[in-house]
């Protein structure tokens, strides 16, 4: 089967009861999650984001000084980032040997091209936690959506309902027993990544708005700005390293209202400035 997983069915039933177990623990149960796999990634790490110019990188765990980090690249789209956040999820909390291995997290291992059975596991992880499986079943159900009629455009409106790519979906649809393993290999073959062909044509035509095949290209290092402020502020840090690290997340010192002599103008001062320029009558 192309680009599948080869685990047993114990390990797959192994997985499915990891993610019901989990989604309990959250209260998350029979949810779709969309982005909230990365406030789970912020209980458990301190999370990095930064555009990387490499479709090929996605994400990294690593432990360093008892402290976990995760990377996540924005340049990717995002739900390739919320996918690579659920992947890393499971190797947190059920492969903590992997974290001092500080390995990246590569497409082509979310693309399931890797004989690693631990990757394998995280991918299937991240796919039910993402789509779990009845929640797809309802929906499935709720949209009359048949055996053997399932068309590419159900596809794609169950791709932005639950923020995940397309082959995540296709994958699940087989999981579950909506598709047969010869129907599989058909929509495998669809393109998913031509704007002019395939999946992404289809997102035109149906006119869906939602943002997650945006490159956001977002810079977010959990805390840093907060703490340089706090740095600054008990005169840790001069203002020049303020600076330098709020540049880091694309910000300042100014537009954080952080000194008196901010060069910005508020509607305040704009309204007192026309009333100077305005005089006596």
């Amino acid at each position: 089967m192309t680009n599948h997983h080869s685990l047993s069915p114990s390990e797959v039933k192994d997985i499915e009861n990891k993610v019901r177990s989990k989604l309990g623990e959250k209260l998350k149960t029979n949810r779709v999650l969309r982005e909230e796999v990365l406030n789970f990634i912020e209980q458990e790490a301190t999370l990095l984001k930064y555009p990387i110019e490499d479709d090929e990188l996605c994400a990294f765990v690593c432990k360093k000084k008892e402290r976990l980090f995760v990377y996540i690249n924005t340049n990717i789209p995002k739900e390739k980032q919320v996918f690579a956040a659920a992947h890393e999820l499971y190797h947190i909390w059920y492969d903590t040997d992997r974290l001092n291995e500080s390995e990246l997290l590569r497409d082509s291992i979310l693309e399931n091209k890797t004989d690693d059975i631990r990757e394998q596991k995280a991918n299937l992880f991240a796919a039910i936690l993402l789509v779990p499986t009845e929640v797809l079943k309802n929906e499935l159900d709720s949209r009359n959506i048949q055996k053997n009629t399932l068309k590419l455009e159900d596809i794609v409106r169950l791709m932005s309902l639950f923020y995940a790519p397309y082959k995540t979906i296709i994958r699940r649809l087989f999981e579950i027993g909506f598709l047969s393993e010869t129907e599989l290999e058909r929509f495998l073959e669809i393109p998913d990544r031509d704007p002019h062909n395939g999946v992404l044509l289809m997102r035109k035509r149906l006119q869906l708005s939602d943002s997650t095949q945006d490159r956001t290209r977002e810079v977010f290092f959990e805390g840093l700005v907060d703490n340089a402020i706090v740095a600054f502020e008990k005169k840790r840090i001069s203002e020049k390293k303020l600076r330098y690290l709020l540049s880091l997340v694309n910000n300042s010192p100014e537009n954080l209202q952080l000194f008196q002599g901010s060069d910005i103008i508020d509607e305040d001062d704009l309204k007192d400035l026309m009333d100077d320029y305005g005089g006596d009558e």
